[in-house]
């Protein structure tokens, strides 16, 4: 991505102050905070004592590299019949938490790579084979993986 846009940053992301981290130029959490708006003055942020316990090996690094997020899956839910419709609403359902499915089937919420595996194993199971299974798809940082 060209260019950080803080707007993306989710709210409770924790943010790294670290001064000598040799992964600090590739790390979401530190590139966050250097990006922060003047008008957000307390960020949620890696303690000092935390880095110094971890003695250069840090269990927090989220790598500033982009994933293909899926948005939609409202053509999947069409075309499969009627009798197993709702077994794949249902296991969705099970899996993203009632509102979330439906917020991922209209494309209000990103679908992860492997939450995109699962919906598509779930089609399959059900008998629909398809060459694409999302309504379209967008790149974007994987703030928590």
């Amino acid at each position: 991505m060209e260019k950080f846009d803080y707007s993306q940053v989710p709210y409770n992301f924790g943010v790294c102050a670290s001064a000598d981290c040799p992964q600090a130029s590739t790390c979401l959490r530190r590139i966050a905070l250097k990006h922060a708006p003047v008008n957000y003055p307390f960020l949620p942020t890696l303690t000092s004592q935390r880095l110094a316990a971890m003695k250069g090996r840090c269990e927090y690094y989220c790598p500033d590299t982009t994933v293909r997020y899926a948005k939609g899956f409202t053509h999947v839910a069409e075309l499969l019949t009627v009798r197993v419709a709702g077994t794949f609403r249902l296991r969705l359902i099970a899996h993203f938490g009632r509102k979330n499915y439906y917020l991922a089937r209209k494309g209000e919420y990103l679908i992860k790579p492997a939450d995109q595996e699962f919906i598509i194993r779930q089609a399959k199971e059900l008998g629909l084979q398809l060459d694409d299974y999302f309504d379209e798809y967008v790149d974007g940082y994987n703030w928590y993986d």
